[in-house]
């Protein structure tokens, strides 16, 4: 089974360290790499996960690729094409995050799973154990007798 690296982003005025319940809706996990949906169907990819900006620079670079095919020919044209479609897939990932990076999202941390269910169970168990390490004692707190580091009774005067 091949792991993948997730980007763990949250939104504007979440923190870790006073996580609430409605919090976690503002987490997001992008998986970074690969994107077959963004591969088939780029125009709608960038749409439906409302990246506008790489939905226009994406836009403008098939206008530019075609303008190139009837200048150099359309074979090489077609080429171009499926390479910058390959390059736009593989980036995909950093693409989400950058968007949301540009809507004031910032990226807490990264996350190696297998799918976006173990990625999410392993960050929130990390955040969880952090905070259960980073927990006061609990109990009441044995009286100091001296300012030193003696074993047994001291005086104080």
């Amino acid at each position: 089974m091949q792991l993948a690296v997730y980007y763990v982003m949250t939104g504007p005025g979440v923190s870790l360290d006073h996580l609430k319940d409605e919090d976690t809706h503002n987490i997001r996990f992008v998986r970074d790499g690969f994107s077959w949906w963004a591969l088939l169907f780029p125009l709608l990819w960038t749409l439906y996960n409302r990246m506008w900006l790489a939905f226009l620079g994406y836009l403008v670079a098939v206008i530019a690729l075609v303008f190139l095919a009837n200048v150099f020919g359309s074979t090489t044209g077609v080429f171009l094409t499926v390479l910058a479609t390959l390059f736009f897939a593989m980036e995909a990932g950093f693409l989400k995050s950058w968007s949301l990076h540009r809507k004031k999202w910032r990226t807490i941390g990264f996350v190696n799973a297998s799918n976006l269910d173990e990625a999410e169970i392993r960050f929130f168990d990390r955040v969880s154990r952090n905070k259960r390490e980073a927990r006061p004692p609990q109990g009441p707190v044995a009286p100091q007798t001296s300012g030193t580091d003696v074993v047994g009774l001291t005086l104080k005067r």
